[in-house]
């Protein structure tokens, strides 16, 4: 099963770097910047998809990875390069592999025992997913604001997923800042998407299920056995 899995997600990976190739070589009529942005995007989420999917088998990483296929293949139509035919052929192959039964036995049936939660999971996806987001919502073009809100939800996104408070604190601060600068920057649909995705980050890591990833419980201890005098 392990070489099942290999050769599935190797494919998948490499159907999302062609489109990315495709996208960049040839964005038009999307942003030049903003193509190199969304073929950032999909290299960090195809990977971090890859990582679930081979390494925690995780079915996350499956269906993520199938997800992102999709969303790869659909972009690469968009550019006239001969790139897109090898994207859209190694695309359909890995959705097969994806989405068929091969993989019923390596993925995980059920959650692990150690899952922080949905709210954490999102709050941790922000750091290889914020490039792929941000890019989709300013097609029309990329700023300075556009590339600060990246920088700012990906460094608070891995502080984050490593315990330290201060990456809570860039996503509840830092993030609604730097989004209404990206937002003014924004034009047409993706300023009322981006709007959109900055509220929830906001709104998830004032929650109280996000304080709790980084709050370190200490156990009671015991009370001091007094020492009998010899």
């Amino acid at each position: 099963m392990r070489t099942v899995a290999i050769t599935i997600g190797a494919i998948a990976i490499l159907a999302v770097a062609a489109a990315a190739i495709a996208l960049v070589a040839d964005p038009e009529p999307i942003d030049a910047g903003a193509a190199a942005m969304i073929a950032l995007g999909l290299m960090t989420s195809g990977l971090t998809a890859l990582s679930g999917l081979l390494l925690a088998r995780a079915p996350w990483g499956r269906w993520g990875m199938a997800a992102l296929v999709v969303l790869a293949m659909g972009l690469a139509t968009v550019s006239d390069s001969a790139v897109t035919w090898i994207a859209l052929a190694l695309g359909a192959g890995a959705l097969v592999g994806l989405l068929g039964p091969w993989l019923r036995l390596w993925t995980r049936h059920r959650p692990a025992v150690e899952a922080p939660g949905p709210v954490p999971i999102t709050l941790m996806a922000l750091a290889p997913t914020a490039p792929l987001v941000v890019g989709l919502t300013a097609v029309e073009g990329i700023s300075w604001a556009h590339w600060l809100v990246v920088l700012v939800a990906a460094t608070g996104s891995i502080l984050y997923a490593q315990g330290a408070r201060a990456g809570l604190w860039l996503l509840r601060v830092g993030v609604p800042i730097a989004g209404v600068l990206a937002i003014r920057e924004t034009g047409g649909w993706g300023f009322f998407a981006l709007a959109v995705a900055t509220t929830t980050v906001t709104v998830l890591a004032w929650l109280p299920a996000a304080t709790r990833t980084t709050t370190v419980i200490t156990p009671p201890l015991p009370n001091p056995v007094p020492r009998k005098p010899r």
